[in-house]
């Protein structure tokens, strides 16, 4: 499972952190979900609250998420435009999606000049906003 694999190198890095830090304990991480990627936050959760426990400074720590919605620029004619412009996605293409957004080209197209020449600017993947954490 995909979300599994991003739970673990969260709490690994987490664990690099309070190693590098002096942290005692990791208790609280801020982690953005692109709304590219795909990433259900409930589902997410789950899976990272049995995954912290196999690393010592995260056995308590606090999940926080937040979705950074999507910002795509037409490389054409250059708007500037999201994923809620376009028409809902059937499952099986939400799903390459999550695991291959470059696939995004496939099924998105600029709502201007209808160009599927465009980059993914915002939304994409997921990263550590902050961790937080007792000093030793």
């Amino acid at each position: 499972m995909h979300e599994w694999a991003l739970a673990d190198a969260v709490c690994k890095t987490a664990e690099d952190i309070a190693k590098d830090k002096n942290l005692i304990q990791v208790d609280e991480i801020s982690v953005v979900l692109g709304q590219v990627q795909n990433i259900k936050p409930k589902v997410f959760d789950r899976i990272f609250e049995e995954v912290k426990l196999q690393y010592s400074s995260t056995k308590s720590t606090k999940l926080v998420t937040e979705i950074e919605e999507a910002e795509l620029t037409c490389n054409n004619c250059g708007n500037i435009f999201g994923i809620d412009d376009r028409t809902g996605f059937e499952h099986q293409t939400s799903e390459d999606m999550h695991f291959i957004p470059e696939t995004a080209r496939l099924f998105i197209k600029c709502p201007k000049c209808k160009s599927v020449d465009f980059h993914i600017t915002k939304g994409r993947g997921l990263y550590v906003k902050e961790i937080r954490g007792e000093t030793k």
